[in-house]
């Protein structure tokens, strides 16, 4: 019974310890060899704190010193390193013997807990992370971040399609990595989309963990899901400010850019223009040919307004068949007029539309800043006014 008793400690899954007074191991039992790598002999006779992790080395003496003082612990926890260079999690029950004058301790590994608790935490980082991100960039690099507390990243860059743009990357290169040579590549998607890759250096290469697969693919996910996000938020903002026929910017925009435009005026001491172009008899455009017709119709004279301004300037479309061009720095009606004459040119070009040849005219009404007005109704209100007295004598002279 008592060689039984003696031979316990060999059966044991948790690694059994005597330590000395003054810190060298006395015994330990074979269990060592599965969790600290190290077999009993090559750890017998050496210091414990040989083994223990650097960064917990002091609170352990200070564990140490509870102990010999007569203090039992249950449930501390510290690292150890192992032999193959990883790390061991252990978690503590010991106790000291005056008769024996050591330390007895039963240490379990609880190093598979461990990384699933910090997996775990790691993921809620990473879907904080994209709950909150803004811009693609700032979120890469809070998950490259977050993953080096989790896997042995050694580089990361992220490349989105089309284009292959890269988005983020770790070091400065230009180039996109090999699919070789320690780097994995994970794909970006949404279902029925794919955004492009995320390609991470693990400093090895061959097949990834189970665990390593899902918490990549965790990230994909989440990367995924702020990239459509994102895209949405986007094209919604886009809509708000911009014509979805004519690309041109719509009302809204317009009016922040003459907003923009009659403050540097003021600033500069200078001068501007506002267009107001309306098409003739656009009516009859969608009521002969369809309004397919007259749709192209409108894309048509968006560009021939566009190509007759400078890059500085503004085209709007303000609904229907009703159009704006905003100069600036124009230094007198006679330029704001040459401009004018410019597009009614150009707009009367024959235009070929569902095999028929169309010749579109505009009515331009000029609106000066400051002489006809220092702010927006009072600019909009002369230039509209101007552009029915054009119209209205294009009519008559008709007539």
């Amino acid at each position: 019974m008592t060689d039984a008793l003696q031979r316990l400690p060999e059966l044991l899954l948790d690694a059994v310890f005597l330590v000395e007074e003054d810190g060298r191991i006395a015994f330990v039992n074979p269990a060592c060899h599965a969790i600290f790598d190290y077999k009993p002999e090559e750890m017998i006779g050496r210091y414990v704190l040989e083994f223990i992790h650097p960064d917990d080395k002091a609170r352990t003496v200070a564990e140490m010193g509870h102990v010999r003082d007569g203090k039992p612990r249950l449930g501390f926890e510290n690292r150890y390193l192992r032999k193959d260079g990883g790390v061991a999690h252990i978690m503590w029950s010991a106790r000291w013997s005056p008769e024996d004058r050591l330390r007895i301790g039963v240490a379990r590994d609880i190093s598979r807990r461990k990384r699933a608790e910090e997996r775990q935490a790691g993921m809620l980082a990473l879907a904080t992370a994209a709950h909150s991100a803004e811009m693609l960039p700032e979120l890469f690099r809070s998950f490259h971040e977050i993953l080096q507390d989790l896997l042995p990243v050694c580089g990361m860059m992220v490349v989105l399609q089309p284009g292959e743009r890269v988005v983020y990357a770790s070091s400065p290169a230009g180039t996109a990595p090999s699919r070789t040579q320690g780097w994995h590549h994970v794909s970006l998607t949404a279902p029925g989309m794919l955004f492009g890759e995320m390609q991470l250096d693990l400093g090895r290469s061959g097949s990834l963990t189970a665990e390593e697969l899902d918490l990549l693919e965790f990230t994909a996910g989440q990367a995924g899901a702020v990239i459509e996000r994102l895209a949405l938020h986007a094209d919604l903002a886009h809509a708000a400010r911009y014509d979805e026929l004519t690309g041109l910017p719509n009302r809204r925009l317009f009016q922040d850019r003459i907003l923009s435009a009659i403050a540097r005026c003021r600033r500069g001491q200078s001068r501007g223009a506002l267009l107001f172009i309306d098409l003739d008899d656009f009516k009859q455009v969608n009521d002969q040919h369809g309004h397919m017709a007259g749709d192209q119709l409108l894309q048509s004279i968006a560009r021939r307004i566009t190509s007759c301004v400078r890059e500085a300037d503004t085209v709007a479309r303000i609904g229907g068949d009703e159009f704006v061009a905003l100069l600036e720095n124009v230094p007198n009606l006679e330029q704001a007029e040459a401009v004018a004459g410019k597009i009614q040119q150009v707009i009367s070009t024959p235009l070929v539309l569902g095999g028929c040849t169309l010749v579109p005219h505009a009515s331009i009404g000029i609106a000066l800043y400051p002489e006809h007005g220092e702010v927006i109704d009072q600019l909009m209100r002369h230039a509209d006014q101007a552009m029915y007295a054009c119209k209205a004598a294009r009519k008559a002279a008709e007539a």
